[in-house]
């Protein structure tokens, strides 16, 4: 092989390998680019049980708090109830956590299945309140302690949400679970929630 060869051939392999480098440079850009616009429209939604007695009214509420940085659409819920079927209704959850309250109960309820919950908003599916007799508070600090100590089984709740890009997560009540887990779509919820039970217990 003549030098010239020699020469053409080293000049097309820098070419390819450079070829290459660029690629791999552009395709990691590309990458970080997108894992930057992921983080800064990234929503964390937050689910809480709530119970107070304040201003003569023992209340309680479930609370959906959004504290990511990006708008979460809420695209279904689940409830699994202790030795019941899988339910969206809240009403059926209140009635087992107000157990041994009076029936002499405001509350209301929220829709939250196709809601957009723009970032550090709050919102209440659940709301409710009662009159803060002794027999309520007494009630109210009974359930609980058999919550706490898990004498009493607690109902599960379980929201699934998605970004504007389609990505989505599943949040819950489950004190285990300390941030979403996330799915490929919100169509398997109530598997996926039975999956995260087993995973960090009700």
């Amino acid at each position: 092989m003549g030098t010239g060869n020699k020469a053409e051939m080293i000049i097309a392999v820098c070419a390819v390998i450079t070829s290459v480098v660029a690629l791999f440079i552009g395709w990691d850009q590309a990458r970080i680019m997108r894992l930057q616009q992921k983080a800064e429209i990234w929503p964390m939604v937050q689910v809480t049980h709530l119970n107070d007695v304040r201003d003569g009214a023992v209340t309680y509420s479930l609370e959906l708090e959004n504290a990511g940085v990006g708008p979460a659409l809420i695209e279904k819920h689940v409830i699994l109830m202790p030795d019941a079927p899988a339910t969206e209704d809240f009403g059926e959850m209140l009635d087992y956590l107000a157990a041994g309250m009076s029936d002499d109960v405001a509350k209301g309820f929220l829709a939250i299945d196709s809601r957009v919950i723009r970032q550090g908003t709050t919102v209440r599916p659940i709301h409710a309140a009662w009159k803060a007799s002794d027999e309520n508070v007494m009630a109210m600090e009974r359930l609980v302690a058999d919550f706490v100590s898990e004498e009493r089984e607690a109902p599960g709740v379980f929201v699934c949400y998605c970004s504007i890009l389609d990505e989505c997560w599943v949040s819950s009540t489950l004190t285990g679970q300390s941030r979403p887990t996330k799915v490929k779509s919100c169509a398997t919820l109530e598997r996926d929630a039975r999956n995260l039970v087993a995973l960090y217990g009700g």
